[in-house]
């Protein structure tokens, strides 16, 4: 068995305790590309695996707020999602019918409407109900919800015929 020298030993624990905090997550952090991959996500034009999307959120954001509405919810720490600053994003369990990427913004679905059309170039169309919804041509949805909030995602049913 090879020992090393008592002085490279000490050495290494320093630096360890140097580099140990690049790979944590740290609050209110996400990676420069976060916005790039959700947006593409949420507009309908990306990865669609639940598990890619899990894995990537406990990455960047550590374990989810909760799992509710066949969902797990992550805390987004207010990245900005075309120029919408988000509350939360979740993704379905891995059991769902659906496979759905969404966000939760605390601005009203006009505003992220107007913000998602703007910069991304992607127009909306209004769904005809009783709150209001829009639909773009990729499938992508916004939903305005009774506490002013908006809710944006994009949603695939399982069909039995996916592995």
């Amino acid at each position: 068995m090879r020992t090393y020298h008592p002085v490279m030993r000490a050495a290494f624990f320093p630096l360890l305790l140097l580099v140990l905090p690049l790979f944590t997550v740290a609050k209110g952090k996400v990676p420069s590309h976060f916005s790039d991959q959700v947006e593409a996500a949420l507009t309908c034009r990306s990865e669609f695996s639940p598990t890619y999307w899990q894995d990537y959120f406990r990455l960047h954001l550590g374990q989810p707020l909760r799992t509710w509405g066949e969902a797990e919810w992550f805390d987004s720490q207010g990245a900005l999602l075309a120029g919408n600053p988000s509350e939360e994003v979740f993704v379905n369990v891995t059991d769902s019918g659906a496979l759905m990427v969404g966000a939760l913004f605390e601005t009203k679905v006009e505003t992220v409407r107007s913000n998602i059309e703007t910069r991304l170039s992607i127009a909306f169309t209004p769904l005809p109900g009783p709150y209001p919804r829009y639909l773009s041509k990729f499938g992508s949805v916004l939903v305005g919800l009774s506490n002013g909030h908006t809710k944006w995602y994009c949603a695939r049913w399982h069909l039995g015929n996916r592995p």
